[in-house]
């Protein structure tokens, strides 16, 4: 079946074989590619249809209210969805025009993902208005706060958060739709809003008071949001609870933990708060919100920790899996500083180590004997990375540089003018042709490596960007923040930590990911599923850096606790604890045969650890 979407069209069913309509002599074939299929459903302004793409179903959106502001808004739709990249957010594909036989009048029609499961309206009919659980509860609140993070970045707000505009995804994802009347915060939209111009829409019930009045702000999503949970927790439409049912809906009070004696008053408070009908008594952003949620979730559902199995004594020489070879630096050489970052060439051979003296420093790793010194950045040096080929070395700064170096010569190459604060953390890829970097100004960037141009933003988090990682296939980039998020390229967001997360790591196998923080713990991830594989306690202070062996069989942590721990990959449980550094340990890197771990710490020296 081919459906025409002329509105005017007397018979819109046609056999799949046809170019044009047979009732009307429309194109069937839209832009050459997108067949209708059959309609889905229609609501406000649109109807939804099913498309064919050349065998891959999709969602068509066709505007059936052919206003100026209705057009308006529906473009601004397709527009925001093409700027915000999360998995909880459709993906617009493409806004075209649809001129119908002998018309000239336009159908404007939107292309999306095809999204398969359900609304939650529609989902909590089908059970009966069954409540939800407090657990369900904490987990979809998390996830929505993260979509919210995502809209709220870009400087958009949704203004139509309830149930049925959340999709529920057969692998548990929700997914925030209905981008209609979404708007950006501009300078013109502040002017439009004090001048009362601002076009008023509202849904009943889920609405706060200064929507209604023309005045919403991002505040306004945290109380639909907080009326969308009192919906699922109580299984009842938010103004069936209201305090005096002859009130006024948009100032009463909801009775609605009456209803709810199944959540912990944490939650409920959590809720209540979201609901404040002043602005002002909102949490004030997004990052408020998950680090309150982090903190429910600890509390409510503790993290089962690995128990580590205690040390054997280091003279057991089974035990003793980590030993001291050699140490690089002394009070007349090596860095006058902190050691902040290192790296080891693929073919092994040479070993780099940038400072917070600003000097790099190259190593022959075999002899221990030092190289090179490179001089170019003025201020310290956060992050250094060799290419595959181990030719090609990048920099990353805090004097808001990227520098590429030739690795063998130490000719600086070119400079990348980030502009984007303090850059952190980098990555090369495996092809060559790129650079990641993670910056203080809260953006993960995407660079051309051999002629410096800004590809595109990945990802923007809520606060600087810690460390940034490429698996080895190349196909994910991660990003771990201050903002106690992990983000996963290119669309997913990990949380966990309670606090800030300082180092990330990729398994060679391109499986599993790892994670340390200012929280003192450590997590391995399912990089496919974002699943917690465990979570590992043992270090006393903040955790600065973690790295997988090449096996993919040893995670090694760097503590500000002065010790490196190793730890079992297949079971979670420490292995060993060595006293690395005099200060804090800083950074971690294997060796690519996995026989060799470097280690720099704050008290300026690099240490080189063989792994039996």
């Amino acid at each position: 079946m081919s459906l025409c979407i002329n509105p005017n069209c007397q018979n819109t069913d046609n056999p799949d074989n046809l170019l044009r309509c047979q009732s009307c002599g429309s194109e069937l074939l839209l832009e050459g590619c997108y067949r209708v299929t059959r309609p889905i459903g229609q609501g406000g302004f649109a109807k939804t249809f099913e498309v064919s793409d050349r065998g891959k179903l999709k969602i068509l959106k066709v505007l059936i209210l052919n206003q100026t502001k209705a057009v308006s808004l529906f473009q601004q739709e397709a527009e925001v969805l093409k700027r915000l990249n999360h998995r909880g957010i459709p993906n617009a594909e493409e806004y075209f025009k649809f001129f119908p036989q002998n018309s000239q009048e336009p159908v404007h029609c939107l292309v999306m993902d095809k999204i398969d499961g359900e609304n939650l309206h529609e989902w909590l009919e089908k059970r009966d208005n069954r409540p939800i659980s407090q657990k369900q509860a904490v987990l979809w609140l998390t996830q929505l706060a993260n979509i919210l993070h995502e809209v709220h970045q870009q400087q958009f707000f949704h203004r139509d958060i309830k149930p049925s505009n959340i999709m529920l995804t057969a692998d548990g994802q929700l997914v925030l739709i209905d981008f209609g009347i979404a708007r950006e915060i501009t300078g013109t939209y502040e002017k439009k809003q004090v001048a009362g111009q601002i076009t008023k829409f509202v849904s009943d019930g889920y609405a706060p008071l200064e929507q209604i009045n023309g005045h919403a702000v991002p505040q306004s999503d945290f109380f639909a949001l907080g009326r969308t949970f009192v919906h699922l927790l109580t299984g009842k439409y938010p103004l069936e609870l209201m305090d005096d049912p002859y009130g006024d809906p948009y100032t009463a009070g909801l009775n609605w933990r009456v209803e709810t004696n199944h959540i912990s008053p944490l939650l409920a408070d959590f809720i209540d708060h979201l609901m404040m009908r002043p602005v002002k008594d909102r949490p004030a952003n997004i990052q408020v919100i998950l680090e309150s949620l982090a903190e429910i979730s600890e509390a409510l559902y503790p993290t089962k920790l690995t128990k580590s199995k205690p040390c054997k004594p280091p003279s057991t020489v089974k035990a003793q899996i980590i030993s001291l070879e050699r140490t690089l630096g002394s009070w007349n050489s090596g860095h006058s500083k902190a050691v902040l970052a290192l790296a080891i060439s693929p073919d092994g051979q040479t070993l780099v180590s940038g400072s917070e003296d600003n000097i790099i420093k190259v190593w022959n790793l075999n002899n221990s004997n030092e190289i090179l010194t490179l001089t170019g950045h003025s201020k310290q040096i956060n992050s250094v990375a060799i290419s595959p080929d181990s030719q090609t070395l990048a920099s990353g700064s805090d004097d808001d540089t990227i520098k590429i170096w030739n690795l063998k010569t130490g000719e600086e190459i070119s400079t990348i003018k980030a502009n984007s604060g303090t850059v952190l953390s980098i990555a090369i890829s495996p092809d060559q042709q790129m650079i990641v970097s993670g910056s203080s100004d809260s953006r993960v960037r995407l660079w051309n490596l051999k002629t410096g141009e800004c590809i595109k933003t990945l990802a923007t988090h809520a606060y600087r960007v810690s460390s940034v990682a490429i698996s080895q296939d190349g196909s994910t980039v991660a990003s771990s923040s201050w903002d106690t998020t992990i983000k996963i390229w290119p669309k997913s967001t990990l949380t966990g930590h309670l606090k800030p997360v300082t180092s990330i790591a990729i398994g060679l196998n391109s499986q599993i990911l790892v994670s340390a923080s200012v929280d003192r713990r450590i997590i391995v991830w399912n990089l496919n599923t974002g699943e917690k594989i465990y979570t590992l306690d043992g270090h006393s202070d903040v955790v600065n850096s973690v790295a997988i062996s090449p096996d993919s069989q040893k995670i090694v942590s760097g503590s500000d606790d002065e010790k490196i721990k190793v730890w079992n990959l297949s079971n979670g449980q420490e292995a060993y604890t060595v006293n690395g550094h005099l200060d804090g340990v800083n950074a971690l890197v294997f060796s690519p045969d996995g026989q060799i771990l470097v280690s720099g710490g704050k008290d300026t020296t690099i240490k080189v650890w063989r792994i039996h």
